[in-house]
């Protein structure tokens, strides 16, 4: 004879035994198909979901499969429409999770895909695609107002960046030989900007990330991927024939920049195509470099607001403050 339980035991309402409450509680990668339509194009990004919310010290878990019925259930409700904002559909799960989770007062959403994109490149002259990934995300806050939304975009973009410091290194000691080798102080100089200067480089990854209340004005994410594009010495393209490969070391070669410049460099970008936008947006900056001749990385970031960063390139305030 099968026995069955009228009810089933809800063992993530039980009581902790250990009485501290958690942040980030929930279920990451979680993959699905989104259909977006961009400038009249439509295309499908095979996207990856991390949905998190906090829990109660008194509540022994969450209830995971809720997180992942949030995302079926925005999703199959938005299945008619077509999505146009990453961010937007972030902000939704996060209004259905801390719906669905009891006690929930916070809820995070994140959202990565593969992102193709055609843009310029300066160094051939040409349009290129690439694939870069897009960040989409949003947090939802129970306020004494109501459900506060904070939505997320942003995206990240590998290039190349060339180091200035061996570079000028090989000049220095190019010169040297040149003018041991007889050739004049101003022929030196006339061959020194003529012909491309040795310098190890590195392949680099950047990511820019902007956070800002719900109403806001968007942030186009092909906007983005341009300023980050234009930051490093060169962007890296997937198939280049001869003539094109060497126009981007050259270009490169021509841009030498250390991962701190790439990340000032974005900044000012983001301060002049965005100063329209709401001054307490919250700008994300990353940079990584990826050492040829370490076997360390190097890293530069900054989070901060667009009023402190105008600030900033104003020279009102020097330091960046926590």
């Amino acid at each position: 004879m099968e026995l069955r339980s009228k009810e089933l035991s809800d063992v993530q309402a039980y009581e902790s035994k250990i009485q501290i409450g958690l942040r980030r509680v929930g279920v990451c990668n979680v993959p699905k198909i989104i259909r977006r339509k961009r400038f009249g194009i439509y295309n499908e990004l095979s996207a990856r979901i991390d949905v998190f919310v906090d829990l109660l010290p008194s509540k022994r878990g969450i209830h995971m499969s809720r997180n992942i019925e949030a995302i079926n259930e925005v999703i199959s409700t938005l299945s008619s429409e077509v999505i146009v904002d990453s961010e937007e559909l972030c902000a939704k799960i996060a209004e259905k999770v801390i719906e669905v989770q009891p006690g929930a007062n916070f809820a995070e959403v994140n959202l990565s895909a593969d992102y193709e994109m055609e843009t310029f490149s300066e160094a051939i002259l040409e349009n290129k695609t690439s694939v870069h990934v897009l960040r989409a995300g949003a947090y939802a806050e129970r306020t004494d107002k109501g459900i506060k939304i904070t939505k997320i975009i942003g995206a990240e973009v590998e290039g190349t960046t060339v180091c200035p410091c061996s570079q000028e290194l090989s000049k220095d000691i190019t010169k040297e030989r040149l003018l041991k080798e007889g050739f004049s102080t101003v022929d030196v100089d006339k061959i020194l900007k003529l012909v491309p200067i040795a310098a190890h480089n590195q392949r680099s990854k950047s990511i820019l990330l902007f956070e800002q209340p719900r109403d806001s004005e968007r942030v186009e994410l092909e906007d983005v991927i341009k300023i980050l594009e234009n930051s490093m010495s060169s962007p890296v393209h997937e198939v280049l024939k001869r003539k094109d490969e060497q126009a981007v070391v050259l270009y490169a070669h021509q841009n030498p920049v250390f991962v701190e410049d790439v990340v000032r460099s974005i900044l000012q970008k983001v301060s002049e195509r965005f100063s329209e936008h709401p001054e307490e947006t919250v700008i994300a900056v990353k940079q990584i470099n990826y050492e040829s001749i370490h076997q360390h990385n190097a890293v530069a970031e900054v989070r901060t607001t667009l009023k402190r960063l105008k600030k900033q390139l104003n020279g009102f305030e020097q330091i960046e403050k926590k």
